[in-house]
């Protein structure tokens, strides 16, 4: 294939601030075909804007009428659900936004249609390209780090709104904040066995906190910080990764990667210059590299997607990651509802 022909279904602030913009430095790639949305303005906007052929208001027409072989479909859970299951049948590949589902019950049909219509279904965990993440992937993947046994995370907002009719706001933030960072633990440490989680809720309904625990394979350990009693002007955020006398830690996604390996690094005849560790900051000078849409990972996750219909591959994270880390946010609901542990398989 030398071009992927791409439709584009949603034309919200979300996509048009975020996802949008990255289309521009793959267009060596792709051909920008049609863009759709209900509401007539938006479409022709976004249509002018991004430099698409044609627009629609009409779900049914744009997919009877354009020939494309993937398409992007940002929205609430249910519509990316069951517009993609459409898109599937129709033979298109799928890039979604995270959750891709309400529910894993949810997500469970749309994997199960994507596996028979052999189409891939990508979810739009932006985290796992954000450059931060993607450099301590490297490290620990380097056999000096040593296994990863333990994971601390921190994921703190302001005030969350119940979103999508799930009530109440503490439940829907699992599955419409949280979901990030219950993908990134498993991007980072591979299949969670068991959680078991407390929630605080503070006297305002859209103010709260959970601690949760996590075990994996062979025991090993996680630890999660999720609260919405912070603020919205500053989203905080961090993970750090011990290895084997080694660790690293991601501030920000992107501002700081600190990694500390369990030998000097240098030898300094000081008795306090052992193992100052190995420190990475974002380079701030303009460039495409240090656009808060690359750094993020915005530009990175739309450039796997159509590369990977490109090349015949299946991305990563897919559907059934999208399914796995719903499973995880279900999971944390029903222990802090059960105040007990609860096992995933």
């Amino acid at each position: 294939m030398e071009k992927v022909r791409i439709g584009f279904i949603g034309c919200g602030s979300h996509s048009t601030e975020n996802l949008y913009p990255c289309l521009r430095y793959i267009t060596d790639r792709a051909d920008l075909v049609a863009v759709c949305d209900l509401k007539e303005d938006l479409a022709k906007r976004n249509a002018k804007w991004f430099g698409f052929e044609r627009w629609y208001t009409d779900v049914e027409q744009f997919l009877k009428q354009e020939s494309l072989d993937a398409v992007f479909i940002v929205g609430p859970p249910s519509m990316q659900t069951s517009l993609g299951i459409s898109c599937l049948k129709s033979g298109l590949h799928v890039f979604v936004e995270k959750p891709p589902s309400m529910s894993v019950e949810e997500a469970r049909k749309f994997l199960e249609v994507s596996k028979k219509t052999r189409c891939n279904v990508m979810v739009g965990f932006m985290k796992r390209f954000a450059l931060g993440y993607r450099l301590a992937k490297k490290v620990i993947q380097d056999p000096e780090f040593g296994r990863p046994v333990h994971i601390v995370t921190k994921f703190a907002n302001g005030p969350y709104e119940a979103v999508w009719g799930i009530h109440p706001p503490s439940k829907a933030y699992l599955i419409g904040q949280a979901v990030h960072h219950f993908d990134l633990v498993r991007y980072f440490m591979g299949e969670v066995k068991e959680v078991y989680a407390r929630l605080y809720e503070a006297s305002v309904e859209e103010k709260f906190s959970y601690s949760v625990l996590l075990t994996f394979d062979d025991d090993r350990t996680g630890v999660m910080n999720l609260n919405s009693c912070q603020s919205w002007s500053k989203i905080d955020e961090y993970v750090e990764i011990t290895g084997d006398g080694a660790f690293v830690f991601i501030d920000d996604m992107a501002t700081q990667v600190r990694y500390y390996p369990k030998t000097d690094w240098i030898k300094m005849d000081m008795p306090r210059g052992i193992n100052v560790g190995n420190f990475w900051e974002l380079n701030h000078l303009p460039s495409r590299w240090n656009q808060s849409r690359y750094i993020r990972g915005y530009c990175g996750e739309v450039e796997h997607f159509v590369n990977s219909v490109m090349r015949g591959e299946a991305p990563s994270p897919n559907i059934e990651d999208g399914l796995k880390a719903l499973q995880i946010a279900e999971s944390v609901w029903k222990s802090v509802q059960t105040l007990s542990k609860v096992t995933l398989f």
